[in-house]
């Protein structure tokens, strides 16, 4: 899969390039100096480029067997699964996962350190709504006065383990080698309440979106963004923001 077409990311920066290029510049990236951005494959939606990748794993049952998502006609389930490939170094920041979902990350090579709070210890660790604490930086102890009553759970997840992230629990994650994960979110029967909000309007967007354009939306269509994280859109504009491809 080297030809792949990708999106790399280093702290906002986007570059597109290939799988097959991306990785082959890992040695490149491991000699980067301390703390400098790392780019990299982040929320890799493969299931639009490479969907029989979705063949070669069973998500585990004792998560899904309620999910809420599973309800919903294949065409409208949110696409809430992604790979991660990144360098020794490369990391998500600090954050919730959408819609208030749980979610579970199995680590296929390398491995990771993981540090999740308590959603009662989020007011320490966030000033304003998703303004998050920087942990790979020192304590802003200006912006973030609190943040020592934050108490941390962190862990190394390797090759071969599964983490569950619980709804609603802040959490960041740092490679400590190359390494690839994989993760998908899921709505259990205790979550319906508050992923439901978010659940009936974005089906009822994507409906209608697939409908005007006579195609299934792929995971990383700007249509299928506005539909999962809310917003209006004119029909006349829906050519524009496809980037004027409304075939498959």
């Amino acid at each position: 899969y080297g030809d792949v077409p990708c999106t790399i990311d280093t702290f906002g920066k986007k570059e597109e390039t290939t799988l097959g290029c991306y990785i082959s510049r890992f040695a490149e990236f491991s000699t980067l100096p301390a703390g400098s951005p790392v780019p990299y494959l982040r929320t890799w939606y493969f299931s639009d480029d490479v969907p029989e990748l979705l063949n070669d794993f069973a998500p585990p049952e004792h998560f899904h067997a309620s999910d809420a998502f599973h309800k919903l006609p294949v065409d409208l389930q949110p696409p809430f699964r992604w790979l991660f490939f990144g360098p020794s170094g490369t990391q998500s920041s600090l954050h919730v996962d959408v819609w208030e979902t749980d979610a579970w990350l199995g680590m296929l090579e390398g491995s990771k350190t993981f540090t999740l709070y308590h959603p009662a210890h989020r007011k320490h660790i966030e000033a304003e709504e998703n303004d998050w604490a920087d942990l790979s930086r020192p304590p802003n102890t200006e912006k973030y006065p609190d943040m020592h009553k934050a108490v941390p759970a962190q862990t190394l997840l390797r090759a071969g383990e599964v983490i569950y992230i619980p709804r609603k629990w802040p959490h960041h994650a740092i490679a400590q080698e190359d390494s690839i994960s994989l993760t998908l979110n899921f709505a259990p029967l205790c979550a319906k309440k508050g992923v439901i909000k978010h659940l009936l309007p974005y089906a009822k967007s994507r409906g209608r979106c697939q409908m005007l354009l006579q195609r299934p939306l792929k995971a990383k269509d700007n249509l299928m963004q506005l539909c999962i994280h809310g917003g209006t859109i004119k029909y006349g504009d829906i050519q524009e923001v496809m980037g004027g491809a409304r075939n498959p």
